[in-house]
């Protein structure tokens, strides 16, 4: 592109354009939230939006009890229930598996078996096929 000796820089002009509209800005920002009416507005704020949410949690709660639904809540407690079963059954193997060896057998893992309900229907027969 040629050099353009007759106007100002475009883009010198921009630069310095958004360079001070952010100082500006920057300055009132600090003087506006520096005050201590904003502060107790940000506070006031932050306690209504923890009461609202609180009171959103509670009715949903209420709302997936009516329609026994599990909420939030159950299932994390559910999950740390079945942790717990998960843990003692593991010090329970661990302990069989001790007793197992000390008595002379060896300790191999248990196969897991896939159990299957018996077949009771028969497959209907094929019709022979005409010649």
């Amino acid at each position: 592109m040629p050099d353009r000796k007759d106007g100002p820089d475009v883009g010198e002009l921009w630069r310095t354009w958004l360079t001070e509209t952010e100082r500006q800005w920057n300055t009132f920002f600090n003087d506006v939230m520096s005050t201590d009416s904003f502060g107790r507005f940000l506070g006031g704020y932050t306690d209504m939006y923890s009461t609202f949410q609180r009171m959103v949690a509670q009715n949903m709660e209420r709302s997936l009890s009516t329609l026994n639904v599990p909420s939030r809540s159950d299932i994390i407690e559910l999950s740390e229930r079945l942790s717990g079963v998960e843990e003692r059954l593991a010090a329970i193997e661990s302990s069989i598996n001790t007793l197992a060896e000390a008595v002379g057998h060896p300790s191999e893992p248990a196969a897991v078996t896939q159990l299957r309900p018996r077949r009771t229907r028969r497959p209907h027969a094929q019709p022979a096929e005409a010649q």
